[in-house]
Protein backbone atom coordinates (compact mmCIF):
# COMPACT_ATOMS: atom_id res chain seq x y z
CA UNK A 1 0.00 0.00 0.00
CA UNK A 2 1.33 3.44 -0.92
CA UNK A 3 2.43 5.41 2.12
CA UNK A 4 2.98 9.12 1.32
CA UNK A 5 4.96 9.73 4.50
CA UNK A 6 7.32 6.82 3.83
CA UNK A 7 7.68 7.84 0.18
CA UNK A 8 8.54 11.40 1.18
CA UNK A 9 11.12 10.13 3.67
CA UNK A 10 12.73 7.83 1.07
CA UNK A 11 12.96 10.72 -1.42
CA UNK A 12 14.59 12.87 1.25
CA UNK A 13 17.04 10.07 2.12
CA UNK A 14 18.11 9.58 -1.50
CA UNK A 15 18.56 13.36 -1.87
CA UNK A 16 20.81 13.52 1.20
CA UNK A 17 22.86 10.55 -0.06
CA UNK A 18 23.46 12.30 -3.40
CA UNK A 19 24.40 15.50 -1.53
CA UNK A 20 26.94 13.62 0.62
CA UNK A 21 28.48 11.94 -2.45
CA UNK A 22 29.23 15.38 -3.92
CA UNK A 23 30.82 16.70 -0.68
CA UNK A 24 34.68 16.75 -0.49
CA UNK A 25 36.13 13.78 1.35
CA UNK A 26 36.44 14.36 5.10
CA UNK A 27 33.81 17.10 5.26
CA UNK A 28 31.15 16.48 7.95
CA UNK A 29 27.42 16.40 7.14
CA UNK A 30 25.84 19.06 9.32
CA UNK A 31 22.49 19.19 7.56
CA UNK A 32 19.46 18.48 9.77
CA UNK A 33 17.14 15.70 8.62
CA UNK A 34 13.77 16.67 7.26
CA UNK A 35 10.78 15.75 9.40
CA UNK A 36 8.58 13.79 6.96
CA UNK A 37 5.33 14.53 8.87
CA UNK A 38 5.83 18.30 9.03
CA UNK A 39 7.57 19.06 5.72
CA UNK A 40 6.14 22.21 4.19
CA UNK A 41 4.51 23.45 7.41
CA UNK A 42 5.42 26.85 8.89
CA UNK A 43 8.26 26.64 11.37
CA UNK A 44 6.09 28.18 14.09
CA UNK A 45 3.69 25.24 13.95
CA UNK A 46 6.35 22.56 14.25
CA UNK A 47 8.61 24.26 16.80
CA UNK A 48 9.50 21.84 19.58
CA UNK A 49 8.35 18.72 17.75
CA UNK A 50 10.77 15.76 17.66
CA UNK A 51 12.85 15.24 14.52
CA UNK A 52 11.12 11.99 13.52
CA UNK A 53 7.81 11.62 15.40
CA UNK A 54 5.18 9.14 14.42
CA UNK A 55 2.56 10.47 12.03
CA UNK A 56 0.65 13.32 13.64
CA UNK A 57 -2.65 11.81 12.46
CA UNK A 58 -3.45 8.10 12.29
CA UNK A 59 -6.90 6.85 11.40
CA UNK A 60 -8.51 3.79 12.89
CA UNK A 61 -12.11 2.60 12.74
CA UNK A 62 -14.37 0.60 15.04
CA UNK A 63 -15.73 -1.36 12.07
CA UNK A 64 -14.57 0.06 8.73
CA UNK A 65 -14.53 3.48 7.04
CA UNK A 66 -17.89 2.85 5.33
CA UNK A 67 -19.61 1.26 8.34
CA UNK A 68 -18.35 3.92 10.77
CA UNK A 69 -19.58 6.64 8.42
CA UNK A 70 -23.06 5.17 8.66
CA UNK A 71 -23.38 4.01 12.27
CA UNK A 72 -21.05 6.25 14.28
CA UNK A 73 -20.63 9.45 12.26
CA UNK A 74 -23.83 9.75 10.24
CA UNK A 75 -26.41 8.19 12.56
CA UNK A 76 -26.59 11.14 15.03
CA UNK A 77 -27.64 13.49 12.22
CA UNK A 78 -30.26 11.03 10.94
CA UNK A 79 -31.57 10.59 14.50
CA UNK A 80 -32.02 14.36 14.88
CA UNK A 81 -33.98 14.52 11.61
CA UNK A 82 -36.24 11.64 12.70
CA UNK A 83 -36.85 13.19 16.14
CA UNK A 84 -37.86 16.50 14.58
CA UNK A 85 -40.20 14.62 12.25
CA UNK A 86 -41.78 12.82 15.19
CA UNK A 87 -42.26 16.18 16.92
CA UNK A 88 -44.11 17.58 13.91
CA UNK A 89 -46.32 14.62 12.97
CA UNK A 90 -46.86 12.33 15.97
CA UNK A 91 -48.64 12.81 19.33
CA UNK A 92 -46.67 12.30 22.52
CA UNK A 93 -48.14 8.83 23.20
CA UNK A 94 -46.89 7.59 19.82
CA UNK A 95 -43.49 9.12 20.52
CA UNK A 96 -43.41 7.25 23.85
CA UNK A 97 -44.11 4.00 21.99
CA UNK A 98 -41.32 4.66 19.48
CA UNK A 99 -38.95 5.40 22.34
CA UNK A 100 -39.91 2.10 23.94
CA UNK A 101 -39.36 0.16 20.73
CA UNK A 102 -35.94 1.69 20.15
CA UNK A 103 -34.78 1.29 23.75
CA UNK A 104 -35.88 -2.24 24.59
CA UNK A 105 -34.02 -4.24 21.88
CA UNK A 106 -30.64 -2.82 22.89
CA UNK A 107 -31.19 -4.20 26.41
CA UNK A 108 -31.62 -7.61 24.78
CA UNK A 109 -28.17 -7.21 23.19
CA UNK A 110 -26.73 -6.74 26.68
CA UNK A 111 -28.27 -9.98 27.92
CA UNK A 112 -26.86 -11.92 24.95
CA UNK A 113 -23.40 -10.41 25.53
CA UNK A 114 -23.38 -11.02 29.30
CA UNK A 115 -25.45 -14.16 29.94
CA UNK A 116 -24.92 -15.82 26.54
CA UNK A 117 -21.10 -15.75 26.37
CA UNK A 118 -19.57 -18.47 28.62
CA UNK A 119 -16.43 -16.50 29.54
CA UNK A 120 -18.43 -13.46 30.64
CA UNK A 121 -20.90 -15.55 32.64
CA UNK A 122 -18.16 -17.51 34.43
CA UNK A 123 -16.12 -14.42 35.18
CA UNK A 124 -18.97 -12.27 36.52
CA UNK A 125 -21.42 -14.94 37.73
CA UNK A 126 -21.92 -13.49 41.22
CA UNK A 127 -22.54 -9.98 39.91
CA UNK A 128 -24.90 -11.25 37.23
CA UNK A 129 -27.02 -13.12 39.82
CA UNK A 130 -26.96 -10.87 42.88
CA UNK A 131 -27.13 -7.56 40.99
CA UNK A 132 -30.51 -8.11 39.27
CA UNK A 133 -32.15 -9.25 42.51
CA UNK A 134 -30.96 -6.15 44.36
CA UNK A 135 -31.87 -3.79 41.50
CA UNK A 136 -35.41 -5.15 41.05
CA UNK A 137 -36.04 -5.07 44.81
CA UNK A 138 -34.90 -1.45 45.15
CA UNK A 139 -36.86 -0.44 42.04
CA UNK A 140 -40.08 -2.00 43.38
CA UNK A 141 -39.64 -0.23 46.69
CA UNK A 142 -38.89 3.08 44.96
CA UNK A 143 -41.97 2.87 42.73
CA UNK A 144 -44.18 2.51 45.79
CA UNK A 145 -42.62 4.85 48.34
CA UNK A 146 -40.41 7.35 46.47
CA UNK A 147 -41.12 7.45 42.71
CA UNK A 148 -39.68 10.93 42.13
CA UNK A 149 -36.49 10.13 44.04
CA UNK A 150 -36.22 6.92 42.00
CA UNK A 151 -36.64 8.94 38.80
CA UNK A 152 -33.83 11.30 39.80
CA UNK A 153 -31.47 8.47 40.74
CA UNK A 154 -32.20 6.44 37.62
CA UNK A 155 -31.96 9.52 35.41
CA UNK A 156 -28.55 10.31 36.91
CA UNK A 157 -27.37 6.76 36.18
CA UNK A 158 -28.80 7.00 32.67
CA UNK A 159 -26.81 10.17 31.97
CA UNK A 160 -23.65 8.59 33.40
CA UNK A 161 -24.25 5.48 31.28
CA UNK A 162 -24.66 7.61 28.14
CA UNK A 163 -21.41 9.43 28.84
CA UNK A 164 -19.54 6.20 29.47
CA UNK A 165 -20.78 4.56 26.25
CA UNK A 166 -19.54 7.43 24.10
CA UNK A 167 -16.30 7.52 26.12
CA UNK A 168 -15.93 3.78 25.57
CA UNK A 169 -16.31 4.18 21.81
CA UNK A 170 -13.70 6.95 21.94
CA UNK A 171 -11.35 4.54 23.70
CA UNK A 172 -11.97 1.92 21.02
CA UNK A 173 -11.06 4.45 18.33
CA UNK A 174 -7.72 5.12 20.04
CA UNK A 175 -7.15 1.40 20.59
CA UNK A 176 -7.80 0.50 16.95
CA UNK A 177 -5.57 3.32 15.63
CA UNK A 178 -2.85 3.02 18.28
CA UNK A 179 -3.17 6.72 19.08
CA UNK A 180 -3.08 8.87 22.19
CA UNK A 181 -1.06 8.54 25.38
CA UNK A 182 -1.72 6.51 28.52
CA UNK A 183 -3.34 9.56 30.14
CA UNK A 184 -5.51 10.43 27.13
CA UNK A 185 -8.40 8.37 28.47
CA UNK A 186 -8.54 10.61 31.55
CA UNK A 187 -8.57 13.76 29.47
CA UNK A 188 -11.27 12.25 27.25
CA UNK A 189 -13.42 11.26 30.22
CA UNK A 190 -13.17 14.75 31.70
CA UNK A 191 -14.06 16.21 28.30
CA UNK A 192 -17.23 14.10 28.14
CA UNK A 193 -18.30 15.01 31.68
CA UNK A 194 -17.74 18.72 31.12
CA UNK A 195 -19.52 18.87 27.76
CA UNK A 196 -22.46 16.76 28.94
CA UNK A 197 -22.70 18.57 32.27
CA UNK A 198 -22.74 21.93 30.50
CA UNK A 199 -25.62 20.75 28.32
CA UNK A 200 -27.53 19.50 31.37
CA UNK A 201 -27.20 22.87 33.09
CA UNK A 202 -27.72 25.08 30.05
CA UNK A 203 -30.35 23.45 27.81
CA UNK A 204 -33.85 24.78 28.59
CA UNK A 205 -35.35 21.28 28.68
CA UNK A 206 -33.01 20.07 31.43
CA UNK A 207 -32.72 23.43 33.16
CA UNK A 208 -36.47 23.58 33.76
CA UNK A 209 -36.37 20.08 35.27
CA UNK A 210 -33.65 20.68 37.85
CA UNK A 211 -35.00 24.12 38.76
CA UNK A 212 -38.46 22.58 39.26
CA UNK A 213 -37.06 19.87 41.49
CA UNK A 214 -34.99 22.25 43.62
CA UNK A 215 -38.00 24.52 43.99
CA UNK A 216 -40.23 21.60 45.05
CA UNK A 217 -37.61 20.57 47.62
CA UNK A 218 -37.64 24.16 48.98
CA UNK A 219 -33.97 24.69 48.14
CA UNK A 220 -33.48 28.48 48.12
CA UNK A 221 -32.17 29.55 44.70
CA UNK A 222 -32.52 32.87 42.94
CA UNK A 223 -32.55 33.87 39.30
CA UNK A 224 -29.19 35.58 39.87
CA UNK A 225 -27.67 32.37 41.24
CA UNK A 226 -28.88 30.36 38.24
CA UNK A 227 -27.55 32.97 35.81
CA UNK A 228 -24.15 32.95 37.51
CA UNK A 229 -24.09 29.13 37.44
CA UNK A 230 -24.76 29.10 33.70
CA UNK A 231 -21.96 31.61 33.04
CA UNK A 232 -19.56 29.59 35.22
CA UNK A 233 -20.43 26.46 33.25
CA UNK A 234 -19.40 28.07 29.94
CA UNK A 235 -16.19 29.35 31.55
CA UNK A 236 -15.33 25.78 32.62
CA UNK A 237 -15.91 24.56 29.05
CA UNK A 238 -13.65 27.27 27.60
CA UNK A 239 -10.85 26.67 30.13
CA UNK A 240 -10.92 22.92 29.64
CA UNK A 241 -10.84 23.35 25.85
CA UNK A 242 -7.48 25.09 26.28
CA UNK A 243 -6.28 22.35 28.64
CA UNK A 244 -7.34 19.63 26.18
CA UNK A 245 -5.64 21.31 23.23
CA UNK A 246 -2.47 21.52 25.31
CA UNK A 247 -2.76 17.78 25.93
CA UNK A 248 -3.04 17.13 22.18
CA UNK A 249 0.07 19.21 21.54
CA UNK A 250 1.91 17.30 24.26
CA UNK A 251 0.74 14.04 22.68
CA UNK A 252 2.31 14.96 19.34
CA UNK A 253 5.50 16.29 20.94
CA UNK A 254 5.85 13.01 22.84
CA UNK A 255 5.74 11.04 19.60
CA UNK A 256 2.09 10.05 19.87
CA UNK A 257 -0.59 10.44 17.23
CA UNK A 258 -4.16 11.71 17.01
CA UNK A 259 -7.08 9.82 15.48
CA UNK A 260 -9.26 12.45 13.73
CA UNK A 261 -12.11 9.95 13.30
CA UNK A 262 -12.49 9.81 17.07
CA UNK A 263 -13.05 13.54 17.28
CA UNK A 264 -15.50 13.41 14.38
CA UNK A 265 -17.44 10.82 16.36
CA UNK A 266 -17.40 12.95 19.53
CA UNK A 267 -18.51 16.04 17.58
CA UNK A 268 -21.40 14.13 15.95
CA UNK A 269 -22.56 12.77 19.31
CA UNK A 270 -22.61 16.15 21.01
CA UNK A 271 -24.24 17.78 18.02
CA UNK A 272 -27.21 15.46 18.58
CA UNK A 273 -27.39 16.07 22.33
CA UNK A 274 -26.94 19.84 22.17
CA UNK A 275 -29.16 20.44 19.15
CA UNK A 276 -32.15 18.43 20.38
CA UNK A 277 -31.85 19.63 23.98
CA UNK A 278 -31.93 23.26 22.81
CA UNK A 279 -34.63 22.90 20.15
CA UNK A 280 -37.33 21.04 22.05
CA UNK A 281 -38.83 21.15 25.53
CA UNK A 282 -40.06 17.55 25.30
CA UNK A 283 -38.00 15.03 27.21
CA UNK A 284 -39.51 12.25 25.09
CA UNK A 285 -38.44 13.85 21.82
CA UNK A 286 -34.93 14.27 23.20
CA UNK A 287 -35.05 10.64 24.28
CA UNK A 288 -36.10 9.47 20.79
CA UNK A 289 -33.04 11.06 19.17
CA UNK A 290 -30.77 9.94 22.00
CA UNK A 291 -32.09 6.36 22.03
CA UNK A 292 -31.81 6.03 18.29
CA UNK A 293 -28.13 6.93 18.48
CA UNK A 294 -27.38 5.16 21.76
CA UNK A 295 -29.38 1.98 21.14
CA UNK A 296 -28.50 1.40 17.50
CA UNK A 297 -24.79 2.08 18.03
CA UNK A 298 -24.76 -0.30 20.99
CA UNK A 299 -26.44 -3.13 19.05
CA UNK A 300 -24.04 -2.62 16.13
CA UNK A 301 -21.08 -2.74 18.53
CA UNK A 302 -22.30 -5.87 20.33
CA UNK A 303 -22.95 -7.76 17.10
CA UNK A 304 -19.59 -6.73 15.60
CA UNK A 305 -17.85 -7.81 18.82
CA UNK A 306 -19.53 -11.23 18.79
CA UNK A 307 -18.88 -11.72 15.08
CA UNK A 308 -15.18 -10.97 15.52
CA UNK A 309 -15.02 -13.21 18.61
CA UNK A 310 -16.47 -16.04 16.54
CA UNK A 311 -14.03 -15.42 13.68
CA UNK A 312 -10.96 -15.37 15.95
CA UNK A 313 -12.08 -18.03 18.41
CA UNK A 314 -11.74 -15.57 21.30
CA UNK A 315 -14.76 -17.03 23.14
CA UNK A 316 -16.23 -20.50 23.53
CA UNK A 317 -19.45 -21.33 21.67
CA UNK A 318 -22.76 -20.58 23.40
CA UNK A 319 -26.07 -18.85 22.77
CA UNK A 320 -24.20 -15.88 21.32
CA UNK A 321 -22.43 -17.98 18.66
CA UNK A 322 -25.77 -19.24 17.32
CA UNK A 323 -26.69 -15.65 16.43
CA UNK A 324 -23.58 -14.68 14.46
CA UNK A 325 -22.17 -15.86 11.18
CA UNK A 326 -23.42 -16.05 7.63
CA UNK A 327 -27.21 -15.68 7.44
CA UNK A 328 -27.66 -15.42 11.21
CA UNK A 329 -28.01 -11.66 11.60
CA UNK A 330 -31.73 -11.97 10.94
CA UNK A 331 -32.11 -14.27 13.97
CA UNK A 332 -30.33 -11.76 16.17
CA UNK A 333 -32.76 -9.07 14.95
CA UNK A 334 -35.83 -11.32 15.14
CA UNK A 335 -35.10 -12.26 18.76
CA UNK A 336 -34.54 -8.60 19.58
CA UNK A 337 -37.93 -7.77 18.08
CA UNK A 338 -39.59 -10.64 19.96
CA UNK A 339 -38.05 -9.40 23.18
CA UNK A 340 -39.49 -5.92 22.51
CA UNK A 341 -42.93 -7.44 21.82
CA UNK A 342 -42.82 -9.37 25.11
CA UNK A 343 -41.97 -6.23 27.02
CA UNK A 344 -44.72 -4.28 25.21
CA UNK A 345 -47.27 -6.93 26.19
CA UNK A 346 -46.15 -6.58 29.80
CA UNK A 347 -47.12 -2.90 29.86
CA UNK A 348 -49.88 -2.80 27.25
CA UNK A 349 -52.06 -0.70 29.54
CA UNK A 350 -51.56 3.08 29.52
CA UNK A 351 -48.38 3.96 31.36
CA UNK A 352 -50.20 6.15 33.88
CA UNK A 353 -52.28 3.10 34.91
CA UNK A 354 -49.29 0.80 35.32
CA UNK A 355 -48.91 1.75 38.99
CA UNK A 356 -52.53 0.71 39.83
CA UNK A 357 -53.08 4.12 41.39
CA UNK A 358 -50.32 3.54 43.98
CA UNK A 359 -47.64 5.42 42.06
CA UNK A 360 -48.25 8.95 40.82
CA UNK A 361 -46.37 12.13 40.15
CA UNK A 362 -46.70 15.01 42.54
CA UNK A 363 -48.00 18.13 40.74
CA UNK A 364 -45.42 20.73 39.80
CA UNK A 365 -46.80 24.28 40.13
CA UNK A 366 -45.67 27.27 38.11
CA UNK A 367 -42.50 29.10 39.21
CA UNK A 368 -43.08 32.75 38.20
CA UNK A 369 -39.61 34.06 39.02
CA UNK A 370 -38.09 31.71 36.43
CA UNK A 371 -40.97 32.01 33.92
CA UNK A 372 -41.56 28.24 34.23
CA UNK A 373 -45.20 27.21 33.71
CA UNK A 374 -46.97 24.52 35.69
CA UNK A 375 -46.41 20.94 34.53
CA UNK A 376 -49.58 19.77 32.75
CA UNK A 377 -50.88 16.24 32.31
CA UNK A 378 -48.97 15.65 29.08
CA UNK A 379 -45.71 16.74 30.71
CA UNK A 380 -46.36 14.53 33.72
CA UNK A 381 -47.12 11.61 31.40
CA UNK A 382 -43.80 12.10 29.64
CA UNK A 383 -41.88 12.09 32.92
CA UNK A 384 -43.75 9.02 34.18
CA UNK A 385 -43.20 7.06 30.97
CA UNK A 386 -39.51 7.94 31.01
CA UNK A 387 -39.24 6.80 34.63
CA UNK A 388 -40.68 3.39 33.72
CA UNK A 389 -38.19 2.97 30.89
CA UNK A 390 -35.30 4.20 33.02
CA UNK A 391 -36.17 1.91 35.92
CA UNK A 392 -36.27 -1.11 33.64
CA UNK A 393 -32.95 -0.07 32.13
CA UNK A 394 -31.13 -0.12 35.50
CA UNK A 395 -29.99 -3.71 34.99
CA UNK A 396 -28.63 -2.80 31.56
CA UNK A 397 -26.61 0.06 33.09
CA UNK A 398 -25.35 -2.20 35.85
CA UNK A 399 -24.17 -5.04 33.59
CA UNK A 400 -22.56 -2.71 31.07
CA UNK A 401 -20.55 -1.05 33.83
CA UNK A 402 -18.27 -4.09 34.15
CA UNK A 403 -18.45 -6.18 30.95
CA UNK A 404 -17.06 -3.45 28.65
CA UNK A 405 -13.52 -2.38 29.55
CA UNK A 406 -11.20 -1.56 26.65
CA UNK A 407 -8.18 -2.23 28.88
CA UNK A 408 -9.51 -5.78 29.43
CA UNK A 409 -7.47 -8.24 27.33
CA UNK A 410 -10.53 -10.43 26.71
CA UNK A 411 -12.49 -7.43 25.40
CA UNK A 412 -9.55 -6.42 23.20
CA UNK A 413 -9.58 -9.87 21.55
CA UNK A 414 -13.13 -9.19 20.36
CA UNK A 415 -12.30 -5.73 19.04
Amino acid sequence: MYDPFRAREEIGTRSRRRHRSMRPQGEQDTSAPTNPTTAGLPALLVAGLPAYPSAMFKTGYILSPKADSIWFLGLPFAAVALALGFQAWLPYVAVASINLWVTTPHHYATWVRSYGMPEVWERFRTRLVVGPVAIFSLTAAGLIWAPITLLLLVSAWDHQHSIMQQHGFSRVYDFKAGTGLAVTRRYDLALHWILYGNMFLQAPMFRFLWIRELHRMHVPISAGFVEGLLIASWVVVAVYAVVYLAHLRRTVRSGGSINPVKYGFIAASYFLWYYVAWHTNSILLYAVAHRLMHGVQYMVMVYAFMRRSAATGASRPGLWSRLVGSGRLRWFLILGGAYAVAFQLLINRPLDEFGFGVVNFAPYPAIPQFNIPALDYAGGYELWSQMMLYAYALLHYYVDSFIWKVRDKQVQEGL
